[in-house]
C-alpha cells in the first residue's frame, strides 16, 4: 500500500461550496460545547471559535437551545 502524505492529500486544496470559496477542505463539524452560559452566547464562545479559524475556511457553530428544556440534559438551574 503506498504511503500518503499531506502534499499528496486533496485535504488541503482550495474547494468552491457554492458561493464560498473554501482555502482548504478541512471542516469543524458543530459541536455542543455548553459556552453560551443561560443560553446566551458570549466572549467565550466567540473566542473558542475564533481560536479554531483559519482563513478561507468553514467552521459550523454550535446550535442553541430554544427553551430550557430544549437541551435534552437535566440542568440544575431549570
Amino acid at each position: 500500500m503506498a504511503e500518503t502524505t499531506a502534499n499528496d492529500s486533496r485535504l488541503f486544496t482550495p474547494y468552491n461550496m457554492g458561493k464560498f470559496n473554501l482555502s482548504h477542505r478541512v471542516v469543524l463539524a458543530p459541536m455542543t460545547r455548553c459556552r453560551a452560559l443561560n443560553g446566551i452566547p458570549g466572549p467565550a464562545l466567540a473566542t473558542y471559535y475564533q481560536q479554531r479559524s483559519t482563513p478561507g475556511g468553514f467552521l459550523i457553530s454550535e446550535g442553541t437551545a430554544v427553551s430550557p428544556t430544549a437541551p435534552g440534559y437535566f440542568r440544575n438551574s431549570i
